[in-house]
């Protein structure tokens, strides 16, 4: 993987790797111990440096014979080599070692600050680490290390313990020029056994190959256990640092006579070194040679094995197998469970390390019950996964569940989302959830139908007001003609949830209609709910009643002088009941009926008015009307209009025209005198009559004044003679000749209240001759300088009988309807 290195320190050219900068205060023998990174693949790596001077320095030779063995060894607990490389720089010659990741033991014990069983178990589990290590090579490889102790030892970053420091590794049979020979002066005193002390080499020789190993062993045990390094001999007979089941092996190791040490194999038999931690440990990394039972077996107990192993143990080595074992199908499903249980040590940044990428991996499994542990402890970890793992890496598989065969795993899947919500983007809930939750509301389970109405209450909050609108209604009023009960319930309980999001219009016309019935359903529970469904909806309402009633009075306050301006405001009182207002408008209806009627036979019954055309007095010419005309026409002094009034009528047309009040509407009188037909006749023949001379007049006018003008003198005169001639036809009217609005509004509700009259039509604007002569439209009708606004009422149809109606009267003239203004 490394290539050869060319480079000094820190990353020059040649390099495959960088050295951080950071150096450990421990490290075994002459070695200095470095963080490194891998160029290649940017993983970590450890960096072991040694330099001397002079190239044949006695601990560059011993250097170069431990970077040799350790190339050739390779045992789960013996350090894992890389690259070596050897340069020369500034007359320095310098040895490079690559390993794995690693860090001293001393320094991995003082971050971890374990106490009590926790310590012991792991101690425990390191030792036995380190007896099969120097078991192999004592045993397998009959070769001798020569330097045990605690500073031969470093750790993973899985917190597994392995042997370094191989300079004096040698052959048992210590053949020809052996490094345990020239280099023992590498190894304190204190660590020396007899023979080796004496440089007694025959004794070697004869002694059993793990002899002087077991020695080192124990003095690495009394280091573990004491925390403390070995300074002296002396120090070994500290007992009472040592476990009680561990210490009958550990005075075997110790003993003055070779052949008598214990073999470290024997001692990684002990019972205390075999602890739970060492138990799951070793089934987790030979899990492939176990059988399905063993493995079902194993992790039925593995979730209350998990308390008595060390946190950061079962954190940083025990998780990581059992992703692995899941990932690769050597473990069951319900692995799972240990998994999240495991997980909920962590917290934020530490868990989205560690947990969740293998929870994203496991989501891309087929395994259908995998799947389902994993739905089932979502709520242990959801709340761990970031938006982006959750939109790349789990929610795309995740929904594959919505359409799964099984019924468990859509509901599961269902629950899910409920969790994942918060961290998913709108656009993925409007787009694609809601596309499942719409085919889930048809669901054939009942249980799903009423989950996914749930879910769509508690989401409502994430799909943004416009989705809301158009879907939640929608929905659940489908769900509350769901035959399943709880179904209903939920819908309900949703909408009294989601009730922010509908508009009045909505709760009164579309959710109220179709929570009613529900009032009167079968079940109490869907009684309730519906009835605090409406309660809600009715706080809700009257709300926005009192909203619209603050609303209306500001509006009023604001615009009052245009209100009054315009006319009385229209008002509906209920003093007197529900029923009051119907009943005070018919009773003024009735008053009018009776007063018009009374006035009516007041009028003499020979004399018949009909609308005249208001046209001012300066506007009109000094042609006289017909005397016809003017003959069936009465004025009187008063306001600012002509004023028709209308009374109850029986057999033939009378009326009497009379300046209106105040308001200027024209109303219509239709007297109680009597006539034949001949009399309706002679009445509009005559009416017409005078009506187009006055017009003909009036336009006639208006074209002498476009060709010249004349002084206000002549204007005077103008008007007097049009006046006269008119019949008083236009008596009432403004000097400005303007119709009022008030006038054009009472055509309209003549036009409303009258069935069979032809709708009035109004000509193009009359200009007159006073200071102002343009004229407008206004919105109530003409309005300006000058107006004209004529109207003919229709004849009735020949035959009509006295007493007809109004309706009567709206019947079709044989002539034809007339248009005010229009010419002819």
């Amino acid at each position: 993987m490394f290539a050869k290195l060319t480079a000094l320190v820190g990353g020059g050219s040649g390099l495959n790797f960088n050295i951080d900068g950071q150096q450990y205060e421990q490290a075994w023998g002459f070695w200095t111990h470095h963080s490194g990174t891998s160029k290649e693949a940017g993983s970590p790596v450890s960096v072991f440096k040694i330099a001397s001077a002079d190239p044949n320095d006695v601990k560059l030779v011993a250097a170069r014979n431990g970077v040799k063995r350790l190339r050739m060894l390779r045992h789960p607990n013996i350090l894992a080599f890389k690259d070596s490389v050897e340069v020369q720089e500034k007359n320095v010659t310098i040895i490079y070692l690559v390993t794995e990741a690693v860090k001293p033991l001393a320094t991995v014990l003082k971050e971890l600050n374990l106490t009590g069983q926790h310590r012991d178990g792991y101690l425990s589990t390191g030792m036995l680490h380190m007896t099969n290590a120097v078991s192999f090579i004592n045993n397998s490889c009959n070769m001798i290390h020569g330097h045990l102790c605690m500073e031969a030892v470093v750790v993973t970053e899985t917190l597994d313990w392995k042997l370094q420091g191989f300079d004096l590794l040698s052959e048992h049979q210590l053949p020809g020029d052996f490094a345990l020979k020239h280099s023992s002066w590498l190894v304190g005193s204190q660590y020396k056994p007899a023979e080796v002390a004496k440089q007694d080499w025959d004794a070697v020789r004869q002694g059993p190959p793990w002899a002087v190993d077991s020695w080192g062993l124990g003095c690495m045990m009394q280091e573990v256990f004491s925390g403390q390094p070995l300074t002296a001999v002396e120090q070994l007979r500290r007992t009472d640092v040592i476990p009680l089941a561990l210490l009958a092996d550990y005075q075997k190791l110790l003993n003055s006579q070779t052949t008598r040490r214990l073999n470290p194999a024997k001692v990684a038999e002990s019972k205390f070194l075999n602890n739970k931690l060492v138990e799951v440990v070793a089934f987790m990394e030979n899990i492939a040679v176990k059988d399905s039972a063993e493995k079902d077996t194993f992790f039925k107990r593995l979730p209350t094995m998990i308390p008595a192993i060390p946190e950061p143990v079962a954190v940083r080595k025990l998780l990581p197998l059992l992703s692995r074992a899941l990932e690769y199908g050597g473990a069951p499903a319900s692995a799972v469970g240990s998994l999240m249980l495991i997980g909920r040590m962590l917290e934020g940044d530490e868990f989205i390390k560690r947990v969740v990428p293998s929870i994203s991996r496991l989501f891309g499994s087929s395994d259908r019950n995998l799947r389902r542990n994993l739905l089932e402890s979502i709520d242990s970890y959801g709340h761990h996964l970031t938006q982006e793992v959750v939109e790349v890496q789990i929610y795309p598989p995740l929904s594959a569940g919505f359409n799964d065969e099984n019924a468990y795993i859509r509901e599961l899947t269902l629950k899910a989302v409920l969790i994942l919500a918060p961290k998913m983007k709108q656009s993925t809930l409007t787009q694609n959830l809601l596309k499942h939750l719409s085919r889930l509301q048809v669901d054939n389970e009942p249980s799903i139908r009423a989950n996914t109405t749930v879910l769509l209450g508690n989401i409502a909050q994430y799909l943004g007001d416009t989705y809301c609108k158009k879907v939640l209604l929608n929905a659940f009023g489908r769900a509350l003609k769901d035959s399943f009960p709880p179904a209903r319930v939920a819908a309900l309980r949703a909408l009294v949830a989601t009730a922010k999001y509908y508009s009045p219009d909505e709760m009164a016309c579309r959710a109220l209609p179709t929570v009613a019935p529900l009032c009167v359903d079968q079940l109490a529970d869907v009684r309730s709910a519906a009835l605090a469904c409406l309660d809600t909806f009715e706080e809700l309402l009257k709300e926005n009643d009192t909203k619209l009633q603050k609303e209306a009075a500001a509006a009023a306050a604001a615009g009052n002088q245009g209100a009054a301006a315009a006319g009385p405001a229209i008002s509906i009182s209920n003093s007197g009941g529900m029923l009051g207002w119907a009943m005070s408008s018919l009773a003024a209806s009735s008053a009018a009926f009776v007063g018009s009627s009374a006035a009516a036979s007041i009028a003499p019954a020979a004399v018949a008015t009909v609308p005249s055309a208001a046209v001012s007095s300066s506007a009109l010419g000094p042609s006289a009307a017909p005397a016809a005309v003017a003959a069936h026409r009465t004025s009187s002094t008063g306001g600012g209009g002509i004023g028709i009034s209308t009374a109850a009528a029986s057999g033939g047309r009378g009326g009497t025209a009379s300046k209106g009040g105040d308001t200027g509407a024209l109303q219509l009188a239709s007297s109680s005198a009597s006539g034949a037909q001949d009399g309706w006749d002679k009445d509009f023949d005559d009416m017409d009559n005078g009506l187009d001379t006055a017009e003909q007049e009036a336009r006639n006018r208006l074209a002498s004044l476009s060709r010249r003008s004349t002084t206000s003198t002549s204007r005077q005169a103008a008007t007097a003679s049009s006046s006269s001639r008119s019949g008083q036809c236009t008596q009432g009217l403004s000097s400005t000749g303007a119709v009022g609005s008030t006038s054009h509004d009472g055509w309209n509700s003549l036009d409303d209240a009258v069935d069979g009259w032809n709708r009035l039509e109004f000509s193009q604007p009359v200009s007159t001759r006073s200071s102002t002569s343009s004229g407008t439209l206004s919105s109530n009708g003409l309005s300006g300088s000058t107006a004209a606004a004529r109207a003919r009422p229709v004849r009735p149809a020949g035959g009509a009988a006295a007493g007809g109606s109004s309706n009567d009267v709206a019947a079709a003239k044989p002539k034809g309807a007339m248009k005010l203004g229009a010419s002819k």
